[in-house]
């Protein structure tokens, strides 16, 4: 289907999928996600995700019926958000290129279309550097602090840093630094930015399976049980496959 819908030439180069499980410390949540993606040689790239999430309301449903216990938890699971990506990878210079993309997002609150561009440089072949531009645009309106509907968007910006200790081992370090584009919103940090820091270590153990697993420092953005701005850590394992 992505084929046809970015109208990509049908030679593949790369097939991949990939799924993760998660859990947030702060805010008792559990998390799976399920990946595929497909890269082709003349520098086109594109994904289509699904996000699971478990005790989503985090005790908000009628009468406390998903209150964040064990029983719970793993009893309102639901299907939080969709995605569909594409990139172009430009190599403008010898260790550098770079890439403008976009992704299509949509869940039960609305769509939301999210471009960006990103710049990586290469200066060995274990080192690798990236920085990355998005503006995430809301298509719908949500309820600010104040009770009223605006349409609420976000500026994100991203830093990438990545280590190969050997063929096998690498490991991948993302800042992430965002913020409402409307002050009369805030994240559950009380503030109207906020940032994140996740540290990947992934081991290939062939061609085709690679584990991994990353832990993510979410700031004090945790929520549970109508208390906010707790520190959150999230910590995810997953595994990738390549075809």
């Amino acid at each position: 289907m992505l084929l046809f819908v970015a109208g990509m030439p049908l030679a593949s180069h790369a097939l991949t999928f990939d799924v993760r499980g998660g859990y947030k410390t702060g805010s008792h949540s559990y998390e799976s996600r399920y990946k595929i993606s497909e890269s082709w040689a003349n520098g086109w790239w594109a994904s289509a995700e699904m996000d699971n999430k478990n005790n989503k309301n985090n005790g908000k449903g009628p009468k406390g019926a998903d209150k964040a216990d064990s029983a719970h938890s793993f009893g309102d699971s639901t299907t939080d958000y969709n995605e569909l990506e594409t990139n172009y990878t430009w190599r403008f210079a010898d260790k550098w290129n770079l890439q403008p993309g976009g992704i299509y997002h949509w869940s039960s609150k609305g769509t939301q279309l999210r471009p960006y561009i990103r710049v990586n440089y290469l200066p060995t072949a274990d080192w690798s550097l990236g920085l990355r531009y998005r503006y995430d645009y809301n298509t719908y309106e949500t309820t600010n602090d104040d009770g009223e509907s605006h349409r609420d968007s976000v500026n994100r910006l991203d830093l990438y840093v990545g280590y190969k200790f050997n063929s096998q081992w690498s490991v991948l370090y993302q800042g992430t630094a965002y913020k409402h584009a409307n002050d009369d919103y805030t994240y559950k940090n009380n503030k109207t930015w906020a940032t994140e820091n996740a540290f990947t270590l992934r081991y290939k153990w062939n061609k085709w399976f690679s584990p991994y697993v990353e832990y993510d420092y979410l700031d004090q953005q945790g929520y549970y049980e109508g208390e906010d701005n707790i520190s959150e850590s999230r910590y995810r394992i997953g595994v990738t496959f390549t075809l």
